[in-house]
C-alpha cells in the first residue's frame, strides 16, 4: 500500500513538473516568437513591444525599445511607449524624462501628453498635471480628454469649484460622456460641505424603571484641515433633564496622521459632566492598519480620567477594530474593551456593524449613569444607509447585561435612530 502510494505520487509530480515546464517554455517561446517576428519586420517593432508589455513581458519590451532608440533616437513612438511602460513599472522619473523629450519636439503629441499627465497624477503631483492640461487647452479648448484630465487634477487638489467648471465645459462639448457625468455627481457631493443631523435614543431596563430618553442635534462642516462638529445633547432620566453643548474636530496633521479633539460643557451638570475633554491621535501604519491612543477627562465634581487605545485593520470591504479603555481610581485600574466588525456594502456610507463590549466602560462614557456600571457584557448592531446623495439614516440596536451600583443582573436595551442631511 505505502509503496503503491509513493509510486503514484512520484508519477503525479513527474507529470505536473512536465506540464509546468512545457507551459513555461511555451510562454517563453511565445515572447521569443514575437521578438523574432519584430526583427524580421522592423516596422512592426512598436506593435510587438506593446503586445509584450500588455502581456506582462515588460522587460523584453523595454529591451526592444532600448535597441530601437540606440539606432534611432528621434523615434518618438518608441520613446513614448518606453515612457508609458516605465510609468506602469512605477519608474516615474525615467518615464517623465522620455515623455518630456518627445513633448519638447511635439508639445501637443497625442500620446505623450496624456501619458505625462498620468505620470504626474500617479506620482502625487496633480498641480503639474493640471498645468500641463491647462496649457494644452489654450490651444485645443474643446478637447474632451484634456478637459477630463484637468478636472481630475483639480479635484485631487481640492479645487472642486474649478473642477466642476471643467466638467461642465466637457459636457457642453460631449453631452453623452459617461465619465464626466459620474464625476459631476461626485463633485456635487464634494461641494456639499455641511451636514445636519438629528438623533433620538430610548433605553429600557428589565427592572421596570422609566425608560431613558436622549436627543441630539448636530451640525458639521468639512474644512480644508478636517471636519468640525457642533452638537447639542438633551437627556431625560430619573425624572431629571440635562443639557450639554459639545464641539468635535478631526484635524489632519500630515499624510496618514490625524487627531480627534472634543470639548463639552453642561451648564446644569445634572446628568452630563460639567466639562468633558477628549483627544486622540490616529496614525496609519501601512498595509491597511491604523493605530490610535488618547485620553478622556470628565468632571463630575471630581475628575475622571480614561485612557484609550485602538488598532484597526481594513481588509477589502471589511473593517476590524479593537479598542480598550483604562480608568485608574483609588482602588486600582478598571479595564474595558470592545471589538467592532464592519462590512461596507459597496460604498463608504452603506455598512452594517457588529460591536461587542465588556467591562465597566465598554463604550464612550458620556453621562453620570455610565459611571455607575461596575461590569457589563454588551452587543450592538448598526446599520447605515444612504438615500440618494443627500440623505442618510443610521439605526443602532443594542443589548447589555450589567452589574450597576445597587443592582446586579440588569438587562439593558437600546434603540437609536439618526437622520442626516447634506447641503
Amino acid at each position: 500500500m505505502s509503496a503503491s502510494v509513493t509510486v503514484t505520487n512520484a508519477r503525479w509530480f513527474a507529470v505536473r513538473s512536465l506540464y509546468l515546464t512545457c507551459a513555461l517554455v511555451g510562454a517563453m517561446g511565445s515572447a521569443q516568437s514575437l521578438i523574432d517576428n519584430a526583427k524580421a519586420e522592423p516596422e512592426d517593432l512598436i506593435t510587438t513591444a506593446r503586445k509584450l508589455a500588455i502581456s506582462g513581458h515588460r522587460a523584453e519590451a523595454l529591451k526592444m525599445l532600448d535597441q530601437r532608440l540606440d539606432e534611432r533616437r528621434t523615434d518618438s513612438d518608441a520613446r513614448v511607449l518606453r515612457g508609458v511602460i516605465l510609468s506602469w513599472e512605477g519608474r516615474y522619473d525615467d518615464a517623465r524624462r522620455d515623455l518630456e523629450m518627445v513633448l519638447a519636439q511635439h508639445r501637443d503629441h497625442g500620446d505623450a501628453l496624456p501619458a505625462l499627465i498620468n505620470v504626474e497624477m500617479w506620482s502625487d503631483h496633480p498641480e503639474r498635471a493640471e498645468a500641463l492640461a491647462h496649457d494644452a487647452l489654450r490651444r485645443d479648448p474643446t478637447n474632451p480628454d484634456l478637459l477630463l484630465a484637468r478636472a481630475k487634477a483639480l479635484k485631487a487638489m481640492k479645487r472642486d469649484h474649478e473642477a466642476v467648471d471643467a466638467i461642465q465645459r466637457l459636457l457642453l462639448v460631449d453631452p453623452g460622456n459617461q465619465k464626466a457625468a459620474e464625476m459631476k455627481s461626485d463633485l456635487g457631493d464634494e461641494l456639499r460641505k455641511w451636514t445636519a443631523s438629528i438623533d433620538h435614543s430610548t433605553e429600557w431596563f428589565s427592572d421596570g424603571r422609566t425608560p431613558w430618553q436622549e436627543a441630539q442635534v448636530q451640525l458639521s462642516r468639512d474644512t480644508a484641515i478636517g471636519s468640525v462638529f457642533a452638537r447639542f445633547d438633551r437627556a431625560n432620566r430619573f425624572g431629571l433633564t440635562s443639557q450639554m453643548v459639545e464641539l468635535d474636530a478631526y484635524p489632519h496633521l500630515r499624510r496618514g496622521t490625524y487627531a480627534y479633539l472634543n470639548v463639552g460643557y453642561s451648564p446644569d451638570a445634572t446628568l452630563y459632566p460639567q466639562t468633558r475633554l477628549a483627544a486622540d491621535l490616529y496614525q496609519s501604519l501601512g498595509n491597511g492598519l491604523e493605530a490610535s491612543g488618547g485620553i478622556r477627562q470628565l468632571h463630575f465634581g471630581g475628575n475622571i480620567r480614561i485612557y484609550t487605545a485602538s488598532l484597526t485593520k481594513y481588509y477589502g470591504d471589511w473593517m476590524f477594530t479593537g479598542r480598550t479603555y483604562l480608568t485608574p481610581d483609588v482602588v486600582g485600574t478598571s479595564r474595558s474593551g470592545q471589538f467592532l466588525v464592519r462590512r461596507y456594502l459597496g460604498s463608504s456610507t452603506d455598512y452594517i456593524s457588529l460591536r461587542i463590549g465588556y467591562g465597566s466602560a465598554p463604550v464612550e462614557v458620556t453621562s453620570i449613569t455610565d459611571t455607575q456600571i461596575l461590569n457589563s457584557s454588551s452587543a450592538a448592531v448598526e446599520i447605515n444607509h444612504a438615500i440618494g446623495r443627500r440623505f442618510m439614516i443610521l439605526g443602532h440596536f443594542g443589548y447589555s447585561y450589567e452589574d450597576r451600583i445597587g443592582i446586579s443582573g440588569l438587562r439593558h436595551y437600546l434603540a437609536d435612530a439618526t437622520a442626516y442631511y447634506r447641503f
